[in-house]
């Protein structure tokens, strides 16, 4: 059996598992979406129908709310980005021991948990949309760095040296070659952080103040605080498009030019 094949196989067990768990709870969110709220005890009003969730959603408010979520993202894509290539950055090179300390220093905030950095961020910056977006950065970093670290670990790096002998400064090669054969990496960073960043929940959530809410924050309040099901739903469906369409988008060429 040949190399693709097996490659192809591989992805059965993951459109399996799509197929039994992910697509019917993203129908039945879709259902309950398009519901009735129900007047008194209850969630929802199953079996009825009404577009009263997403009508919300079109108004002033709920623009607002998803303007925030995309903007809010983006900016913790772009922190994540940049801080993630600070660290991986040195580490393109290392082997051995100092590669693994170098990656457990990178997974060190997910080891060391959340709620006792984010006390910490709190204290230090205070609360408002800034200790938000740093406690989101916090959280993303180690994943995002990872999959850029992999990427990074699989250049050869030997075309530095090469530019160096041409004559080439660090931040030249820097800029002209070592950028340019790291932009697949960016590329999916900031994907992962972009797709993380619109689910952003315990940042906002904790830090942030209530004019600071993401659409996860919000679907969660309107659900558990509120008993307002279809409008949590219509939230989650738009936090769901959104984010697929985020981890769907194919690199601009410019960021598949450069090859390894």
């Amino acid at each position: 059996m040949s190399l693709g094949v097996m490659q192809r196989w591989l992805v059965v067990p993951t459109l399996a598992l799509v197929g039994a768990l992910v697509l019917p709870a993203a129908l039945m969110l879709v259902r309950v979406s398009v519901c009735e709220p129900m007047r008194g005890s209850g969630f929802y009003r199953a079996g009825s129908f009404s577009l009263e969730a997403y009508r919300r959603l079109l108004s002033v408010d709920g623009a607002n709310l998803i303007s925030f979520t995309v903007v809010f993202a983006v900016a913790v894509a772009l922190g994540v980005v940049v801080l993630a290539w600070l660290a991986t950055w040195p580490m393109r090179d290392w082997r051995g021991g100092w590669l693994l300390g170098g990656m457990l220093l990178l997974a060190a905030p997910r080891l060391a948990g959340i709620l006792g950095p984010l006390v910490v961020l709190k204290r230090l910056v205070g609360q408002g949309v800034l200790a938000a977006w740093l406690a989101e950065v916090y959280l993303i970093t180690p994943y995002a760095g990872l999959a850029l670290l992999i990427h990074l670990k699989g250049v050869d790096w030997g075309v530095l040296r090469t530019a160096h002998g041409l004559g080439a400064s660090r931040w030249q090669a820097l800029r002209r070659v070592g950028i340019p054969l790291g932009l697949p990496g960016i590329w999916l960073a900031g994907q992962l952080a972009m797709g993380w960043g619109l689910g952003a929940f315990l940042g906002p959530e904790l830090l942030g103040g209530p004019q600071h809410r993401t659409l996860a924050s919000d679907l969660h309040h309107q659900a558990f605080d509120n008993s307002r099901w279809p409008v949590a739903a219509a939230e989650g469906v738009v936090l769901l498009a959104l984010a697929s369409c985020v981890l769907a988008a194919r690199p601009p060429r410019i960021f598949l030019g450069a090859k390894a």
